[in-house]
């Protein structure tokens, strides 16, 4: 009997030395791999979420971020019902009066909607643009990604697809949005957003005709002071526990717009993107440069690169101002870990709501950041971003001395 157990304990001996790896160092290279405990998870039905959800919204509006939030919570694979109940839950004063859409018509007087939704693992985008008399924008654009081959329909299209999906014509003018027209046409059209014509934009109404050519100054283009309850776009972000990402933003469109615009809302990259291997952003600002410069987009792709969220959101905000001094808004980012971070510019502070994430008991809780110095100075007539804390106290912009 002893024989055969110093044979037994020689012939261990034997393969432990044969063996590359002690059976310690084999268990911290299997504890720390992803790739063997995704397999361990997977082969006894004992994932243990690596991920925490989150669910965050632009701007300070706290009822709409609790709604989506019960909705992620609901289980996994509810992120894209997350992001659009988000959205519908703002189709009301709770969200501003430009969102709500009647305050928001364009310059002859149109209610128009855009909006847009991303799935991270698909990539699949489907969005519409200037759609006209259709009030659930959100579900048009859920409907442009599951019945259709295209990420974009725009005008009268979108509103007869919308029809055609089912969703009724139920966003008429109203004696709100007459009122409104009328004291901007009042004020001579100001503000507006044409150039280089005649007769002067900053001080006539039109019709306007081109300016010929050795008469065209090129002025910048001014951005408006962003006060706080009246932003016309608004974004949504959710991650669930299994790692999936959808974004979601919606847009009543800039008030008094040039008839047939499209914003940064409709457009991908601009003001949503995702990657489930990545992570997602949203932005928020003036949508005409969003548009130039699909931060968004930049973010996610600056994380594929190894940069950390903070990092990403503030090389977005610096490459903006390097070529739009008078930016004002912001972006946020969240790698695919559930971390996040925001920056923005022009703005005293910007505030973005969230759910959920390390501090998953804390709900809709209104973080606030520190804006991003500017490093030019800003040209005559540009407003300075400034955010008074009410809408009621508007702070007029100082002129440059």
């Amino acid at each position: 009997m002893l024989a055969q157990s110093c044979c037994l304990q020689l012939l261990i001996l034997l393969l432990l030395l044969k063996s590359p790896l002690s059976v310690q160092e084999k268990s911290r290279k299997y504890y720390w791999n992803p790739r063997m405990r995704e397999r361990k998870f997977k082969m006894f039905g004992t994932r243990k979420s690596l991920v925490q959800p989150l669910l965050i919204s632009t701007w300070n509006y706290t009822d709409a971020n609790l709604q989506a939030w019960s909705v992620l919570q609901q289980g996994p694979r509810r992120t894209r019902q997350a992001v659009i109940q988000g959205c519908l839950a703002c189709q009301s004063q709770r969200c501003g009066r430009l969102l709500a859409g009647g305050a928001s018509p364009d310059a002859e007087g149109s209610l128009t909607l855009e909006a847009a939704l991303m799935d991270g693992g698909t990539l699949r985008y489907g969005a519409v643009a200037g759609m006209e008399g259709v009030r659930n924008a959100i579900l048009v654009a859920d409907a442009v990604v599951r019945y259709t081959k295209h990420s974009l329909l725009v005008g009268k299209s979108a509103t007869r697809f919308a029809t055609a999906m089912g969703y009724k014509e139920d966003y008429p003018r109203s004696m709100s949005t007459l009122k409104v027209l009328k004291e901007w046409s009042l004020n001579a059209c100001q503000p507006n957003f044409w150039r280089d014509v005649h007769p002067s934009p900053s001080e006539n109404c039109g019709p306007y005709t081109p300016l010929p050519q050795h008469l065209m100054q090129h002025p910048p283009h001014p951005e408006y002071p962003i006060v706080l309850g009246q932003h016309d776009q608004l974004a949504f972000l959710a991650l669930d526990a299994e790692g999936q990402f959808h974004v979601a933003s919606q847009s009543s469109g800039a008030p008094f717009r040039i008839p047939g615009r499209a914003g940064d809302a409709a457009v991908p990259g601009a003001g949503i993107y995702a990657d489930n291997e990545v992570g997602a952003a949203v932005a928020s600002g003036d949508g005409d440069v969003l548009m130039r410069h699909l931060p968004a987009f930049l973010a996610v792709e600056a994380m594929r690169r190894g940069e950390k969220p903070d990092k990403a959101a503030k090389e977005v905000v610096q490459r903006l101002l390097r070529h739009n001094t008078e930016f004002n808004g912001a972006v946020v980012v969240v790698n695919r870990r559930g971390i996040y971070a925001a920056a923005c510019a022009g703005l005293d502070e910007f505030h973005f709501v969230v759910s959920g994430g390390k501090e998953y008991l804390s709900m809709a809780r209104v973080e606030r950041i520190k804006c991003l110095e500017r490093e030019h100075e800003i040209v005559d007539g540009g407003p300075k971003g400034l955010f008074p804390m009410s809408p009621e106290k508007q702070v007029k912009p100082r002129a440059r001395g």
